[in-house]
């Protein structure tokens, strides 16, 4: 279908990198707090993604038309 699929599947804590707001970009860095700009840059980077529990599973699924 001319496009990448990653799944990340995982038994840990419930987490969803997803709900996590976006960086505030007009900050200077040193004013950012740490963390949430490696989601913010897979976001930006693919076309779709999707975030679900089930079965006391993480499931993390990107995907990028090629």
């Amino acid at each position: 279908n001319n496009e990448i699929l990653l799944r990340f599947t995982d038994e840990g804590i419930q987490f969803n990198p997803l709900a996590n707001e976006t960086p505030d970009l007009d900050l200077p860095p040193e004013a950012r707090p740490i963390g949430g700009l490696g989601i913010y840059i897979v976001k930006q980077s693919v076309d779709e993604y999707d975030y679900e529990r089930k079965d006391g599973k993480n499931i993390l699924t990107l995907k990028i038309k090629i």
